[in-house]
């Protein structure tokens, strides 16, 4: 990205934070501790593109293998790893951003933000990029149809914080949640959120470029972007969003049929044409769980599987919540999970064709990560499992003391960096699982 120096003083100036931004070196922009050869280079989307399979395994990477666990005040969500450092959020009642060292567990900094942090950092160029936000509804905006919804109770933001020491660069008020992970593409910070509406940001000073309003609010479907077209899923009404980042339009819009929840919760997942994702919809006066592949073009439905009935889960509410998996593809194969029906699939991605079902005991709302044939992925009973991306035999099972939350792991040569529920954060090697 090139520095656009007059935006970036008069909008920094604006804010009082010239003087913490570090731009003058490059090697100025990261902790003292950061490391080329750990971790991406560079974290501009959900699971570092839309594969969803977050694997930094490129050169010196692959040897990574550490072992730590930190335990944190408040859950910690979806982490992401980027020159030695892991970037995460928390969601407890004192929310914050950390920096932690991705090789010995050492917190770097933290900076507490106005509301919870269910984002995966996005980090480019020195600057880490979340949202705060949570799953309440305003009194004033419990959900009718008909209406437009807002999202999110208390205050929101979007946060551009300085890499290398955690100061708040610039903060950007919404009406809503801002809860998906952001997209850094075209030298701008997008944006989907619980507001109806999709925004085009400054990266330097925050600023809106453009916006889009939307139909529906987006709960947590991260935007994923192929070319100049960005995908991503709302709901009232239920629908998947195809934006045309050059007429900052909409391409299409599909409608879901029967919806009972999961549409703006779903990071789509692309490839060779096509999106992929899940939802509930009611069949036959039941919750069932779908997953959709749609053609990329025009939204027209390539096929669907009815991955069965069961259950919705609730929040501490009583509240539907966490009722879809997170789509991961790996080679010809989508893999999905389903808190319905407690089970983990693999579908061929052309035709939807059923590879393989594992049938647990427990939810599992978590994405796997999936490298050299076997798929690592949580439970909300504290499991994780390593299962053959082949036959689905399990090979492997570590339990810990906390649920695995919706969200990625992230592994970087043979150390997966997660954590979990009771706020654990943990650097696991790949090596403590037994094939």
């Amino acid at each position: 990205m090139k520095w656009h120096w007059p935006a970036l003083v008069l909008g920094l100036a604006a804010i009082g934070t010239l003087g913490t931004f570090g731009i003058t070196h490059s090697e100025n922009m990261w902790p003292q501790v950061a490391d080329q050869q750990i971790g991406a280079s560079e974290w501009n989307m959900f699971g570092t593109g839309p594969s969803h399979d977050a694997v930094i395994e490129n050169g010196p990477n692959q040897n990574l293998s550490v072992q730590w666990t930190r335990q944190f005040s408040q859950p910690l969500m979806q982490p992401s790893v980027v020159r030695g450092v892991v970037y995460v959020g928390g969601i407890g009642n004192k929310p914050a951003v950390y920096a932690i060292d991705a090789k010995t567990g050492k917190t770097l900094w933290k900076t507490d933000v106005n509301n919870q942090v269910m984002t995966t950092p996005v980090v480019h160029n020195g600057i880490v990029f979340v949202g705060s936000g949570n799953h309440n509804f305003p009194i004033s905006h419990v959900p009718q149809y008909g209406v437009q919804i807002i999202r999110g109770s208390g205050s929101s933001a979007i946060y551009a914080l300085d890499a290398r020491t955690g100061a708040i660069l610039w903060k950007h008020e919404t009406q809503g949640e801002d809860m998906p992970t952001f997209v850094y593409a075209n030298h701008l910070v997008y944006v989907a959120n619980g507001s109806d509406e999709l925004l085009a940001l400054s990266p330097l000073t925050g600023q809106t470029v453009w916006k889009l309003s939307l139909p529906s609010y987006v709960s947590m479907s991260s935007p994923t972007i192929v070319g100049n077209m960005m995908y991503f899923g709302g709901t009232h009404p239920a629908a998947i969003y195809a934006i045309n980042l050059q007429t900052h339009q909409v391409q299409w819009m599909h409608t879901l049929p029967h919806p009972l929840g999961g549409s703006d919760d779903v990071p789509p997942a692309a490839a060779d044409g096509m999106i992929y994702f899940d939802y509930v919809q009611q069949v036959h006066n039941e919750p069932h769980e779908v997953v959709y592949a749609l053609n990329a073009q025009n939204g027209h439905t390539v096929w669907t599987v009815d991955e069965g009935a069961g259950t919705i889960p609730v929040g501490p509410n009583g509240g539907p919540r966490d009722e879809t998996g997170i789509p991961t593809i790996y080679g010809n194969r989508l893999y999905v999970s389903s808190p319905l029906t407690d089970s983990f699939y693999a579908f061929n991605l052309q035709t939807g064709a059923l590879d393989f079902r594992v049938h647990f005991k427990s939810q599992m709302t978590q994405g796997p990560v999936i490298y050299q044939g076997v798929c690592y992925v949580g439970d909300v009973h504290g499991n994780f499992y390593a299962i053959n991306a082949t036959t689905g035999k399990i090979q492997g099972k570590l339990h810990f003391q906390g649920a695995f939350m919706p969200s990625t792991p992230v592994l970087v040569g043979q150390t997966l960096f997660i954590g979990d529920k009771a706020g654990q954060f943990m650097a696991i090697p790949l090596s403590e699982f037994a094939f």
